[in-house]
């Protein structure tokens, strides 16, 4: 109707995981950029072996053991250790954990898009 605005509750879907790349190593450090420019320095022991500078990972969380980088939710944002993101969905409060994985498919798509933009800008000229 004119005149009248329809409002909707916007209510925060799970999402299931976050996506990013490994922007370095060091030492028994990963320094992994989201794709929304979140940062963490994730450590070591909880990154699969085969993983590189430039891997493209992806993160869910998952329940609390041994295996995965621990923490805690309150509110969306998840706070591992000294450091903290914000979950682009819903997540439950309390304790979870983080698991990572290289996504070789996804790495080898964007290293091709970036080449072809390489390129591009080198046949311009």
């Amino acid at each position: 109707m004119p005149g009248k605005s329809k409002s909707r509750k916007r209510t925060k879907r799970r999402v299931a995981e976050l996506r990013g790349a490994i922007d370095q190593m060091e030492g028994d450090i990963v320094v992994v950029v989201f794709d929304d420019e979140q940062r963490l320095e994730w450590p070591g022991r909880f990154v699969p072996e085969e993983a590189k500078s430039g891997d493209v990972v992806i993160v869910r969380v998952v329940p609390v053991d041994e295996t995965h980088w621990s923490g805690v939710s309150e509110g969306g944002k998840i706070t591992l250790g000294e450091q903290a993101i914000q979950w682009p969905g819903k997540v439950d409060d309390g304790p979870l954990a983080l698991s990572i994985e290289v996504d070789a498919a996804d790495t080898t798509a964007r290293k091709e898009r970036v080449r072809g933009l390489v390129d591009d800008i080198f046949k311009k000229k």
